[in-house]
């Protein structure tokens, strides 16, 4: 089971991708693939915010079956808001992937 967190912090956001979905054996899991493209896309997206200028801080951390970003804004409202869409933009993806697949994917 692939478990995903999303917060919202003050000034930011937090996300959190724990574990294998075991839809199929590694190296064939269709469902494992698309969460490890939400979250490598997330994570080239904070990074091009960053280099925009639009977030102060990004930290990330991925290793076998899990992936950690939080990104801070600089305060800015609008730059605060094109991160929130960015952050629930992906959390549409995992949404889907939960209810088209609810015994390997978990949005808590």
């Amino acid at each position: 089971m692939t478990r995903v967190t999303f917060a919202e912090l003050n000034g930011g956001w937090w996300f959190e991708c724990r574990g294998h979905a075991g839809y199929a054996p590694k190296g064939q899991d269709i469902v494992c693939a698309g969460v490890s493209a939400l979250c490598m896309a997330l994570l080239a997206r904070l990074e091009a915010l960053r280099d925009e200028g639009i977030l102060r801080q990004v930290r990330t951390h991925v290793s076998d079956g899990e992936v950690c970003a939080e990104a801070f804004t600089d305060g800015d409202t609008l730059n605060a808001l094109l991160v929130r869409h960015t952050f629930e933009t992906v959390l549409a993806g995992f949404q889907t992937l939960e209810e088209t697949y609810p015994d390997c994917v978990r949005v808590e």
